[in-house]
């Protein structure tokens, strides 16, 4: 092995393991909230998803898994959470409710975005199963 190849291999490691505390931290935080009345960045939830992120980093690491899916599935969560969440607030203004908890709010956001999220990393394979043409093939490999 070359210096080379350690390197890259410890940047998949670090770079999958940021994303999968990214992609499981707020789920976590939530449940954890939700069942132990704690704050929405208690120290437990931190704990577990930084060493769940950092074991379940080896499939990135050795190429089973792809690292494009995980970065796509990060933003799609976050930008379905925030859009998830504005649209909470709205609905909520237009009924004149009051605002619930931060930790059930959070909660509705994230139960809308996860499957969003999931949706969005695994496109290409949805299309495919459909019968339509995956979004980042080429006309030579489609056929």
């Amino acid at each position: 092995m070359t210096p080379r190849s350690w390197a890259g291999a410890t940047a998949d490691s670090l770079l999958a393991a940021v994303g999968l505390y990214l992609a499981l931290f707020p789920g976590f935080s939530v449940l954890y909230a939700l069942l132990t009345g704690a704050d929405l960045f208690a120290q437990t939830p931190q704990a577990v998803a930084f060493v769940v992120a950092v074991s379940g980093a080896y499939p990135f690491v050795a190429g089973d898994w792809s690292h494009r899916r995980l970065a796509v599935f990060v933003v799609a969560l976050y930008v379905a959470s925030g859009g998830a969440g504005l649209a909470g607030l709205a609905l909520l203004q237009s009924f004149d409710a009051g605002l619930p908890s931060t930790v059930v709010a959070r909660a509705g956001a994230l139960a809308v975005a996860y499957p969003v999220a999931v949706a969005a990393a695994f496109r290409d394979r949805v299309r495919q199963r459909l019968g339509f043409r995956p979004i980042d093939a080429s006309e030579s490999e489609w056929r």
